[in-house]
């Protein structure tokens, strides 16, 4: 599972409202509210699936408590293990991985950083590489988010920069046929030509499978950029080495846009129900429906 749960920072302290988090009155109560909302869509997710999401990347995480609140005593993720470190962006906003214990053992993990050389002061967020056994093998799990489209997309060439180095990281697992699996906002919808070109090595042959493309031809969207619907939100995999490793049989992708995550006015019930829009405060998840890839086992593996 992939999910941006929209500016998820630790409440403001009552003499700096809206000053830590840039938020309008981010108070303790409205986060505890979230909090609760954001781990009740793992509840969600075991009630609607059979199963809690056994990997968890999050995007806009604003400090590495939030996380430990997430995994609280009384979650339904509690015990999951945590991935985080704070990522040099100027909104202090990170990613970070949640995985089931039971199920994955902890190789290694570090954090990435593709610096352009003209540009060494490049203040954007790290990109998450963990190394996971599951049952004996091994598998990469990639968690990202790229410059966003702001300020007419005045970043594009630093995320163009980034997909390209990180072509080149997985390229060199997928030519040792290890599995991958990369999930993120990438900021880019699925048919665009950096996307495209970020499934194939540069031999020119099939490297990563991103199911999320036919969900955006067929106008299932994980999040809304004014009335336009985007799928920026995807999770892609080296899927015939992750087939075989973890002996599955089938693998089936879904954005999870359930109606209780969605808005309640009936002009725009197909969006998420946000927890801000500008500084009017909503209540709601996030401004993004999380993102599924759901791993369907052989039989008697």
């Amino acid at each position: 599972m992939f999910y941006n749960v929209e500016n998820l920072y630790l409440p403001d302290s009552e003499s700096e409202v809206g000053q830590s988090s840039g938020l309008h009155h981010w108070d303790d109560y409205k986060y505890q509210l979230k909090i609760r909302k954001i781990s009740n869509v793992f509840l969600y997710i075991k009630d609607d699936f059979g199963s809690l999401p056994s990997l968890i990347g999050l995007a806009e995480i604003g400090a590495g408590e939030v996380l430990d609140h997430l995994t609280a005593e009384n979650s339904a993720v509690h015990g999951y293990g945590i991935i985080y470190r704070q990522s040099p962006d100027p909104r202090r906003l990170s990613v970070a991985l949640l995985f089931d214990k039971t199920k994955y053992t902890l190789l290694r993990h570090e954090m990435l950083q593709f610096r352009m050389a003209e540009s060494p002061e490049f203040d954007t967020r790290d990109i998450l590489h963990a190394e996971l056994l599951s049952g004996g093998k091994k598998i990469h799990v990639f968690v990202c988010h790229l410059p966003s489209k702001r300020e007419r997309d005045v970043k594009k060439v630093q995320r163009d920069y980034i997909l390209h180095k990180l072509s080149e990281t997985i390229q060199e697992l997928t030519d040792k046929e290890e599995p991958v699996i990369l999930m993120g906002d990438f900021n880019e919808n699925p048919d665009t030509k950096v996307m495209q070109q970020f499934l194939v090595n540069k031999n020119g042959s099939k490297m990563l499978s991103n199911p999320f493309e036919s969900l955006y031809h067929k106008s299932q969207f994980s999040t809304y950029h004014g009335k336009l619907g985007v799928g920026f939100d995807q999770i892609l995999y080296s899927e015939d080495s992750l087939l075989e490793t973890l002996n599955l049989n089938n693998i089936s992708a879904e954005i999870y846009n359930a109606s209780r995550l969605r808005n309640k006015d009936r002009k725009n019930s197909n969006y998420p129900l946000r927890t801000y829009s500008g500084t009017r405060y909503i209540g709601g998840w996030s401004d993004h429906f999380p993102v599924l890839i759901k791993l369907t086992h052989s039989i008697g593996s």
